[in-house]
């Protein structure tokens, strides 16, 4: 799977077949199934406002953890427009995440400079496509996602 979503046609079978079951199984297992792909990957569920309808619009991706953050990355791989859900969360920052069973609102951010230098490496790791992607395109878009003030974190 690493380097099919390298090439444009893996880049397709991702977004348009693998996305949709993964979504399925993921919200009708309660999160249960598809949280992760192994080799350190984990998925969530990202649940953001569609700019210009207003409908919620949601997309498995990979992501990292720091500590109560969530950082989440895509990158243009040159041959497709921005993906969607990076234009809607810069149009609407609060999105729901859901995490296994556990559904919580959760503010976005753009990364500083400084945490890009800090997560790059690190989603590379994840997702090897995302170096070879940015490699093409030069086109990135990294979010810090923080709890939603209305939602409490958890206890210690």
């Amino acid at each position: 799977m690493k380097r099919l979503g390298a090439t444009p046609l893996g880049v397709w079978v991702i977004k348009h077949v693998a996305a949709p079951i993964q979504r399925f199984f993921y919200r009708a297992s309660g999160g249960r199934l598809f949280t992760s792909t192994g080799a350190g990957r984990e998925v969530l569920l990202l649940t953001t406002k569609g700019r210009r309808t207003g409908k919620d619009r949601t997309i498995p991706l990979y992501y990292l953890r720091d500590g109560h953050r969530i950082i989440l990355c895509n990158v243009n791989p040159g041959f497709e427009r921005v993906n969607p859900w990076v234009i809607n969360l810069r149009a609407h920052p609060t999105a729901k995440l859901q995490i296994g069973a556990e559904i919580v609102e959760y503010q976005a951010r753009e990364a500083t400079e400084m945490e890009i230098a800090l997560y790059w490496p690190q989603l590379v790791r994840i997702w090897p496509a995302y170096q070879s992607h940015f490699e093409k395109s030069r086109q990135r878009a990294i979010f810090v996602l923080e709890r939603h003030p209305n939602n409490k974190a958890p206890e210690p």
